[in-house]
C-alpha cells in the first residue's frame, strides 16, 4: 500500500475479515462522539445541507454515527494510514453523509436503479456542482456504489473498506471489537438510533420488493441481519414521533 493516500485511493482486501485481521482489540479504547470533529469546510456544509434536506432524521443520525465510528476506528487502529491521509476527515464525512442518499424519497422510488447506484449519481452531481476535485467526486461515488459490496474476493479502496466496516458496525453489529462499549454509548447518545434497525430493515425490504433485481439482494437475509443487530439493540431507543 502506498504511504500516501489521497481521497482513499489505495487498494485493500474487499473481505472485511482480511481488512481488519491484523488489528488488535487491545488498541480499542473508550472514546466520545465529541472527540471527532465534524468538518466545516464550505463543501462539507453544502453537502450537509443537501443531505439533511432530503433524508429523514433517522438516516441522518445513521450517517453521523458511521462517520464517528469510522473516524475513531481509523484513529485507534489505522494511525499510520490516517497520518498519511491528509484529506481523510472531509472525504470520509462527505461519503458518510451521502452513502444512503439513494434511499431518500425523492430518489429511491423514482428510478429502477438500485439505491446505492442511484445515490452515486446524485452524489457525483452534487459534488461536481460544488466544484469538488474529480478524484474526490469519483472516490465518494465509487464508495457509495460499493458500500454494500461485502464479499471475500478482490479488492476495494481504503475509503470503501473503512466505510463498509463502519456501516456493518452500525447496521449489523459486526466488527464490534473495534469500538468500546463506552464509545457506542456516547455515539448513540449524541446521534440517537430511534429504532434504526427496524427503520433500515423496512427500507431494505421496500427496495427489494420494488426492485427484485436490486443490489441489496446480494446480501442474503439482509433485512433479517439488520433486525438481528444484538450489539446495538440496547441503544435502539424510541421511534421518532
Amino acid at each position: 500500500m502506498s504511504s500516501l493516500i489521497q481521497y482513499g485511493w489505495a487498494a485493500v482486501p474487499r473481505d472485511t475479515a482480511k481488512f481488519v485481521v491484523s488489528l488488535s482489540s487491545t488498541n480499542t479504547k473508550p472514546a466520545t462522539a465529541s472527540s471527532v470533529s465534524i468538518p466545516s469546510t464550505p463543501l462539507a456544509q453544502k453537502i450537509t445541507a443537501l443531505a439533511t434536506q432530503h433524508l429523514p432524521l433517522q438516516t441522518v443520525n445513521h450517517c453521523y454515527r458511521v462517520y464517528v465510528y469510522g473516524s475513531i476506528i481509523m484513529a485507534q487502529h489505522f494511525p499510520e494510514q490516517l497520518a498519511s491521509w491528509s484529506d481523510f476527515a472531509e472525504t470520509f464525512y462527505l461519503t458518510c453523509m451521502l452513502h444512503d442518499i439513494g434511499t431518500a424519497e425523492a430518489f429511491q422510488h423514482t428510478t429502477k436503479m438500485s439505491f446505492d447506484f442511484k445515490g452515486a449519481f446524485v452524489a457525483s452531481s452534487w459534488l461536481s456542482e460544488a466544484s469538488a476535485p474529480q478524484d474526490l467526486v469519483d472516490a465518494v461515488a465509487e464508495t457509495i456504489i460499493r458500500h454494500q459490496d461485502v464479499g471475500t474476493t478482490g479488492s476495494i479502496t481504503f475509503l470503501g473498506g473503512i466505510t463498509i466496516v463502519a456501516t456493518l458496525l452500525d447496521n449489523a453489529g459486526q466488527c464490534g471489537d473495534l469500538v468500546a462499549k463506552e464509545t457506542i454509548e456516547s455515539v448513540t447518545k449524541a446521534y440517537p438510533r430511534n429504532k434504526w434497525s427496524g427503520c433500515f430493515a423496512s427500507t431494505v425490504r421496500s427496495e427489494i420488493e420494488g426492485k427484485p433485481w436490486a443490489h441489496s439482494t446480494h446480501i442474503e437475509q439482509f433485512a433479517e441481519k439488520v433486525e438481528g443487530n444484538t450489539l446495538m439493540e440496547p441503544y435502539e431507543g424510541e421511534v421518532l414521533p
